[in-house]
């Protein structure tokens, strides 16, 4: 992933490439800064936002083989330690986008400053803002609160987009988040270091 990251910076210096272009062709601004620091992978739809914003969109095939790559050596090193990643859903990338997004209209208010209107740590609004987490039905109502009352004139609006992500986008993603858990699970019992009595096993 480190490597990834490397080869992805290069060529953000070869291109003068931005973060805010790649979010400008709809990439997450979280999801594109921890591709950068070879904090997580970036899934494809944001590997092809920052490679149109950057200009080289012809390099695209190129770099979803490498994307490929990357990701099976992952699979690979984890299977042999035993352990079952848990894939993001497409469903948490949804909601992880209108979250961003919503964040992002509301002028982007600091985490410490959003976690003090909702009652939270800043470092839960962290998780939930990077994809980290998933927020339970009533921390993110706390969530939605507190940006409302730090942004009192689009208060109605935010409330009003804050329902359609909790009963839309929130629940999907939890209930993606579960079976890909259990899917995690059963894998486990099946690799050569998740088998029963084996000190590599991960649940």
């Amino acid at each position: 992933m480190i490597e990834f990251a490397r080869a992805l910076r290069d060529l953000q210096v070869r291109t003068g490439g931005s973060v805010g272009q790649a979010v400008s062709r709809g990439a997450s601004r979280t999801a594109v800064y921890e591709a950068l620091a070879g904090k997580r992978l970036p899934t494809n739809e944001t590997l092809e936002c920052i490679i149109a914003g950057w200009g080289v969109f012809r390099e695209v095939s190129k770099w979803r083989a490498l994307r490929r790559r990357t990701e099976e050596e992952l699979s690979e090193e984890a299977r042999l330690r035993g352990e079952v990643k848990i894939k993001e859903t497409a469903e948490e990338q949804r909601f992880l986008r209108e979250l961003t997004k919503l964040w992002e209209e509301s002028g982007c208010p600091s985490r410490n400053e959003w976690g003090k209107a909702a009652g939270l740590s800043p470092r839960t609004v962290s998780a939930y803002l990077e994809g980290r987490t998933l927020p339970a039905p009533d921390k993110f109502t706390d969530l939605i609160d507190g940006l409302a009352e730090l942004c009192p004139h689009d208060e109605d609006w935010i409330l009003a987009q804050g329902d359609t992500l909790r009963g839309e986008y929130l629940h999907q993603a939890r209930v993606a988040r579960r079976a890909a858990r259990q899917e995690a699970r059963i894998l486990a019992m099946v690799l050569p270091g998740g088998q029963p009595g084996s000190s590599g096993r991960s649940s």
